[in-house]
């Protein structure tokens, strides 16, 4: 072979592979990152719906109690009331958190529908609103990170100090927690009845 037929052969396979790492419309896939051109998605309205496993979302995994299972996601771009561009997310799905009373183990469910508003990188100080009924400003790029955004939300939706419903815990830490709450009621019953003699 000589080298020319080598070069269009070596061409033609990167170009194959480039091809099956962009699916579709300018979108990269390559395991569980998630990549795109944040303003064509938006121009082309286009919609990317997929599912992203837990375990690879690490800040969000430290934060759980397991980090097993899956999220389901929807973004789709759209424009704004004042022609500016959106990103629309939907997340769905159910995490592990850690319930701050007993330690054990607590299902949560996460349902998000928010959107977010893209801008220039040099325009996101003066873009920011903190009106609470505008969407938060996230930089436009060609090489959008959509699990970065949905981990930002998933975090952003969980209860600071996640607990089971009352009388639901079922470790013995948690029944020891009813009976020191008992037994300090009970001290003080007897204080208010001494006072009262």
């Amino acid at each position: 072979m000589t080298k020319v037929v080598k070069n269009t052969i070596i061409i033609r396979l990167l170009a194959a592979v480039l091809a099956w790492f962009l699916s579709g419309d300018g979108v990269v896939m390559a395991g569980n990152d998630i990549t795109f051109d944040s303003l064509a998605l938006v121009r082309d309205k286009q919609v990317l719906a997929g599912t992203l496993p837990i375990a690879r979302l690490e800040r969000l995994a430290e934060s759980l109690h397991e980090a097993s299972g899956a999220l389901d996601y929807r973004v789709h771009g759209a424009i704004d009331g004042r022609q500016r561009p959106l990103l629309k997310l939907q997340v769905s799905g159910n995490v592990r958190l850690q319930c701050q009373r007993c330690l054990d183990g607590l299902a949560h469910a996460v349902d998000i529908d928010t959107a977010v508003r893209l801008v220039a990188p040099h325009a996101l100080d003066q873009e920011y609103d903190d009106n609470p009924d505008e969407p938060d400003c996230v930089v436009a790029s060609k090489a959008f990170d959509l699990a970065a955004l949905i981990e930002d939300e998933v975090l952003l939706a969980l209860p600071a100090y996640p607990r089971h419903a009352a009388g639901q815990c079922t470790s013995a830490a948690a029944a020891g927690d009813g009976a020191a709450s008992s037994k300090a009621n009970n001290t003080f019953g007897v204080l208010q009845t001494l006072k009262q003699k």
